[in-house]
């Protein structure tokens, strides 16, 4: 299982749990323990304004491949412009990821940031970002003392942009001897309504190499060119299931599908682990719509979300509850300590709040991970998977209940309500609209 951690001062991936066939579920990539606060008064009071002051800018807990350091931007001179040109390279021109983590990083004045936030915050993908962009400066900047200005003229938009530093313009895009032959005729499916395409931004940093694309309600499925159609197609109706559960063809959660859209949230799928696509995905990738990867072993289409054999339900469940729930219905489904209603469950199956893990879990405790590369975000958005499954049954065989018990007991859905009050009752409050059913692979709403 892939999920990846965006730590700000690199482009390291952090795995946070490790999907594996039979009983075997081992780290792959160690990850940092949590800070402890072992500095003076002051020090502990700087720390926790620095945190503040990162949680207004990312909100995230599992940033994806955020590299600040390596975006070397040339900005304009004014900081009011500058502010503005963070949001127009991040959401209109290509290739220079998340230009507004690198004005709260890189520019020296930041007078003007809540210009950038705002500017952020308040898009709703209506037009493009240059449109939303120059009605926002024409009816605010006279509010901020400034002037107004032409956004395409000054910021070089059919250049491409400002460029960076150290050339004339933005970066190419280097795919790293991965195929990047794109489909020539679009391929159909037999189990969904959905379509295989060329892959329609393989210009972007970081997606050249996927050679396969399914839209799914405006979200995407990105593939490299060793994975097979029908692999395709199972994430593609597997995504669908999750958010259109009672499959009538409309999404259940509006406000859900609206978060994931604005933040352009994806799900890679590569031939292996470590492969061009992933290389040229992990270095290059900037977005902020990632939580999880699949990789071609790990997509079983005829056994859809079974443990061992198809981790498909797992990774796109990660993705929906990380960058969707945990967001919008933050007091529910948080994942930092003493957050919301998920961490405050999740204490109580594991028989305490551990933000270290424990040398051994107490014996009443149903929720029992180990793995010391995955600390207590990682550890709630596992959780939250188990329950899930949980409730839809798919755990409930005696050969996964046998191979999970190390780390999660109640594998059936009558388990789970009786052992789990807390986690059960949230997942199947009916005011989250929380999928109840386990997907089947098979999406055609329009036969129902």
């Amino acid at each position: 299982m892939g999920i990846f951690n965006q730590a700000g001062d690199s482009p390291q991936s952090f795995v946070v749990g490790h999907w594996g066939a039979g009983a075997e579920m081992n780290p792959s990539t160690p990850r940092k323990k949590p800070w402890k606060f072992i500095a003076p008064v002051v020090i502990f009071f700087f720390i926790i304004s620095s945190i503040a002051l990162i949680d207004l800018w990312e909100d995230e807990v599992f940033d994806v491949f955020l590299d600040y350091e390596g975006c070397d931007m040339i900005w304009p001179h004014d900081p009011y412009q500058a502010a503005v040109y963070s949001f127009i390279a991040e959401y209109e021109l290509e290739n220079y990821g998340a230009a507004v983590g690198c004005f709260h990083d890189e520019y020296d004045d930041l007078a003007y940031e809540e210009v950038a936030l705002e500017l952020e915050q308040n898009w709703q993908n209506n037009g493009t970002a240059l449109e939303y962009a120059q009605a926002w400066v024409d009816l605010n900047s006279e509010g901020y003392g400034q002037q107004t200005f032409n956004l395409a003229e000054v910021f070089k938009i059919d250049e491409g942009g400002l460029g960076w530093r150290d050339g004339d313009g933005p970066p190419n895009n280097q795919n790293q001897d991965c195929d990047t032959e794109q489909l020539e005729s679009e391929i159909t499916s037999n189990v969904s309504n959905f379509v295989i395409q060329a892959n329609p931004i393989s210009n972007q940093s970081g997606m050249g190499c996927f050679t396969k694309y399914v839209d799914v309600f405006g979200l995407g499925i990105y593939a490299e060119s060793g994975l097979r159609d029908d692999q395709v197609f199972h994430a593609a109706s597997v995504l669908a299931e999750l958010l259109d559960n009672n499959e009538d063809g409309a999404v259940d959660d509006s406000v859900l599908l609206s978060r994931l859209q604005n933040v352009s949230a994806m799900i890679p799928m590569f031939d292996y682990d470590g492969s061009p696509g992933y290389k040229n995905f992990e270095d290059n990738y900037r977005g902020q719509g990632v939580s999880a990867v699949l990789y071609a072993e790990e997509v079983d289409p005829t056994q859809t979300g079974h443990w061992g054999s198809d981790a498909t339900v797992e990774e796109i469940m990660h993705t929906i509850n990380h960058r969707g729930h945990a967001n919008i219905y933050p007091d529910a489904f948080g994942f930092q300590p003493d957050s919301s209603l998920l961490s405050s469950a999740m204490d109580e199956a594991r028989g305490g709040q551990f933000i270290d893990h424990p040398n051994s879990y107490p014996e009443d405790a149903w929720y029992h991970y180990d793995d010391e590369t995955c600390d207590y975000g990682c550890m709630a958005i596992e959780y939250i998977y188990w329950a899930q499954v949980s409730n839809m049954g798919i755990l409930n065989d005696t050969a996964t209940c046998d191979g999970i018990t190390n780390e999660w007991e109640p594998c059936s859905k009558e388990l789970l309500e009786s052992m789990d009050v807390q986690v059960f009752a949230l997942i199947t409050d009916g005011q989250y609209l929380l999928p109840q059913l386990a997907p089947d692979g098979i999406y055609l709403p329009s036969s129902n």
